[in-house]
């Protein structure tokens, strides 16, 4: 995905999925994703890592979730019928 990153950590959160610290190239990933299908940690991980080339839920931001997983958007449902957000 061309970004380098200083640090992924694994923690229970209540509200998120996955966090991303920009400035600090810092990811943090919910504990619970374990106990989803892989294509969901998968989903969240390029969602916190194309934060990295896009702040913002924009178009752009959209258009690389395309390029780096077709079929994010599968996964995403998935992982909203759970209750906590993806982004």
């Amino acid at each position: 995905m061309g970004v380098d990153i200083n640090f992924i950590g694994i923690k229970r959160m209540k509200t998120r999925w996955g966090s991303c610290n920009i400035r600090d190239r810092r990811i943090w990933l919910n504990l619970e994703l374990i106990h989803m299908p892989e294509g969901c940690i998968d989903m969240v991980l390029v969602h916190e890592l194309v934060h990295l080339h896009e702040r913002n839920h924009n178009a752009r931001f959209y258009a690389l979730m395309d390029q780096f997983m077709p079929d994010w958007q599968r996964w995403h449902t998935h992982l909203k019928r759970k209750g906590i957000s993806a982004e």
